[in-house]
């Protein structure tokens, strides 16, 4: 999936949490209101993965509401990163550059930790 699906596919997890949350009267028009217009300012087209894993996790500050939108983003980016470094350190061990390999591996369990520790 391109970033353009996967903004779009955010955008309509948004829109579901919304329409639900109006439905049950949990939340109001104005509100709906509210969110619609600070995601088509800040979730924009063409973003690229990093980005729109930024302005995600600016939603929940806002609205309490996206948490479940911001959780599923962030499993997702550290997935896509996960994948990214066992790639790469995969193809540096089958080089032969283990130290290389090493380093690389450390230097992702720490960024990890660090996300998680804040």
């Amino acid at each position: 999936m391109d970033t353009e699906e996967y903004r779009k596919k955010i955008e309509l997890k948004i829109l579901e949490i919304m329409e639900q949350k109006l439905k049950d009267g949990k939340m109001n028009a104005q509100r709906a209101k509210e969110i619609a217009k600070y995601v088509l300012n800040t979730l924009r087209p063409y973003m690229n993965l990093s980005q729109i894993h930024a302005v995600v996790q600016e939603f929940d500050d806002r609205f309490p509401e996206l948490v479940p939108v911001v959780l599923e983003v962030s499993r997702n980016y550290e997935e896509q990163i996960k994948e990214v470094v066992l790639r790469h350190a995969s193809r540096l061990l089958n080089q032969g550059k283990l130290d290389e390999a090493n380093c690389i591996l450390k230097q992702a369990t720490n960024k990890q930790s660090k996300l998680r520790i804040v």
